[in-house]
């Protein structure tokens, strides 16, 4: 990149390049949000939601990662699954290999990157000293150049999954101390009671009235201290059961767009007209999406509607294949988006006594940042912005490559 000297009065930067930047930084930002609010304890998982929002993010044909947790144990996902065919076997320990000593994006052209693309960018994943224990690439099936944003953008979220992988890690060996703790603890409080029941025995039943209240208090205490530690060990899965639950009921995207739409009783009494558009067509039966999604729909075109009056208001839903895309755009000013940026937004911030329509949103919200979806606001010169969101609807959604 060519470096000027600023001189006073000179030209000046365009503003739509910067803008530009921001905007790209700020859509970044909710990959980095996602993981640091909603910790993931499996390293494979872990790869799966973060090159789910990484291909959204840049648009790219295929993503593929690897992390080395042991000298023995490498640890390979690719999105879709079907681009792992396309890598050799030791496709992940020739990437290693190449950007050991790396700290910046290695671009391949189609001689070099060995998996039949066109173009393959690799970003290390590495601590700040030491070499790389993993790495990130996107793979294009057509020629494609990286500009130095977009370079430094995943140079900027490979750093931020290092310290998310970094941390995965202390977190796994400070689980692992406290089982080795709970275990000893557990073993100390058996022996207590042996020794209560071994003091009852010798004593052929016949303990003094104060010993016999002591033993029942000791062993009562031993009691209280098991109940409290299988508690806690417990209580981590519930909220897993709670979303999978909420999941578990579906229905066709088609449909559930129609029953939104037509619920809408705002959009007649304030003039709007809604306008539904499916990309490339309408998928029908062919998608099903769970119940927190109708909820999302029904959400969308409600607020829409009184977000303004007297326009056109188009719902765009867009199927790619894992991902599926609903986007808000008002066709005469940005005020629906705005509105609903203002709304999803505020979702995580809202405490104390909430209403219905803000309970819904939370419960929204939840499920989108557990499923790995984004949530942003698009916007191009001399077009109304589109308030986006985007999902993956895959059933597989913890394909990995099989070892």
């Amino acid at each position: 990149m060519k470096r000027t000297t600023p001189i006073f009065g000179g030209p000046k930067q365009p503003s739509g390049e910067w803008e530009s930047f921001l905007g790209l930084w700020e859509r970044s930002n909710l990959v980095r949000s996602y993981f640091w609010s909603h910790r993931i304890d499996d390293e494979k998982l872990l790869l799966t939601h973060f090159l789910a929002r990484l291909r959204r993010f840049f648009g790219v044909d295929f993503c593929f990662s690897a992390l080395r947790i042991s000298e023995h144990d490498l640890v390979e996902v690719g999105l879709p699954e079907a681009g792992l065919g396309q890598l050799a076997s030791n496709f992940a320990c020739r990437c290693l290999e190449s950007v050991a000593n790396s700290r910046a994006p290695v671009a391949w052209n189609d001689a070099g990157s060995g998996g039949g693309f066109r173009n393959t960018v690799v970003a290390p994943l590495r601590a700040p000293t030491g070499g790389a224990f993993g790495f990130l690439m996107l793979g294009h099936s057509r020629a494609r150049s990286y500009s130095a944003v977009e370079l430094f953008l995943l140079q900027a979220l490979a750093g931020e999954l290092s310290w998310v992988v970094r941390d995965l890690a202390a977190r796994k060996h400070d689980r692992h101390k406290s089982a080795m703790m709970c275990h000893e603890i557990n073993d100390g409080l058996q022996m207590i009671i042996s020794n209560a029941e071994l003091i009852r025995e010798r004593s052929g039943g016949r303990v003094a009235g104060g010993a016999e209240n002591q033993i029942n208090a000791i062993e009562a205490a031993v009691r209280r201290i098991s109940d409290r530690m299988n508690f806690l060990s417990g209580s981590s899965r519930a909220g897993d059961d709670e979303l999978r639950a909420a999941e578990e009921t579906g229905a066709d995207i088609a449909s559930v767009v129609a029953q939104s739409v037509a619920s809408c009783h705002r959009a007649k009494e304030r003039g709007i007209e809604v306008e539904v558009v499916y990309t490339p067509e309408s998928p029908g039966g062919a998608v099903v999406v769970p119940a927190p999604v109708k909820r999302l729909l029904i959400a969308l075109v409600d607020n829409a509607a009184l977000a303004t009056s007297n326009e056109r208001v188009r719902l765009t839903v867009h199927r790619d294949e894992g991902d599926l895309q609903l986007s808000v755009q008002g066709m005469g000013s940005n005020r629906v988006a705005d509105k609903l940026k203002s709304m999803f937004e505020a979702a995580g911030r809202l405490e104390g006594d909430r209403d219905e329509g803000g309970e819904t949103l939370v419960r929204v919200r939840e499920y989108l940042d557990h499923a790995g979806g984004d949530v942003y606001l698009k916007s191009h010169p001399g077009e109304a912005a589109e308030f986006v969101v985007r999902l993956p609807i895959e059933s597989g959604a913890q394909a990995g490559r099989p070892r």
